[in-house]
């Protein structure tokens, strides 16, 4: 899902590409979006619904970062938009009665007829092992970074365990003003801090080789190391390397 921050850097690209002035919108280029706003919120970004209006009150003496200042030209953006096309003829589903059920989930309107028919589709039966496939290579999704964090942890613990190898943690070095943070007790509490704090980077990375990972930026597009690719995690670079 496209964010404020993703769409003000597409129309700062798209204003450099063209050599046209920043206040023309996306370059003078037509831009079509595709979208839904009932959707899932975008990662680590505003979305594109947002009111600033509200925010302007709490914030009246605050100065603005500069990303809170693109993210405000992103909506400028989105409220130029004069044209909408809403489609209502479902291409996706065939089952006349789950889509009915998707569409009250949507408005926020699902009955207990709705909960028992999405109990059918369940498979978390007890046969059913997340230590055997391929419910061991499943991915999960979970709504609290905490729990993610304390999943992956136990994975990782779990494949050292299988490969009979000794588990590799990377500790997060954490730096105040270009001065690494050495007291004790501020170590602590800051490795104790939620991923959700700290920009989303671990303070523990436990790390086994041959331990499933997925990539969560753009390495390399050329060579395929893009954003959600699966990978297989081998080893650690040595310094010299980084």
């Amino acid at each position: 899902m496209v964010g404020l921050s993703l769409l003000g850097k597409l129309n700062r690209i798209l204003c450099a590409a063209k050599h046209t002035d920043p206040q023309i919108a996306f370059g003078g280029i037509n831009v079509i979006f595709f979208g839904d706003y009932l959707q899932y919120r975008p990662v680590y970004d505003a979305p594109l619904h947002t009111d600033f209006s509200s925010e302007n009150k709490t914030k009246f003496n605050k100065l603005l970062s500069e990303k809170e200042i693109q993210q405000r030209v992103a909506r400028s953006l989105i409220l130029q938009i004069n044209c909408v096309v809403k489609l209502t003829q479902q291409m996706r589903t065939e089952d006349l009665r789950y889509l009915r059920l998707l569409e009250r989930l949507r408005q926020g309107q699902c009955s207990y007829e709705d909960y028992e028919l999405l109990l059918t589709r369940v498979d978390g039966q007890s046969s059913v092992s997340l230590r055997e496939p391929p419910w061991n290579q499943a991915p999960m999704l979970v709504f609290i970074n905490e729990i993610r964090t304390q999943l992956n942890h136990r994975s990782a613990i779990h494949n050292a365990v299988e490969a009979g190898t000794n588990l590799m943690v990377c500790v997060a070095q954490n730096f105040c003003k270009g001065k690494a943070v050495e007291e004790p007790a501020l170590v602590k509490k800051l490795l104790e801090l939620s991923d959700s704090k700290t920009e989303h980077l671990p303070s523990l990375l436990p790390l086994v080789p041959g331990m499933p990972v997925i990539i969560t930026q753009n390495i390399a597009i050329e060579l395929g190391l893009i954003n959600g690719m699966n990978g297989i995690f081998r080893q650690l670079p040595s310094e010299k390397y980084l």
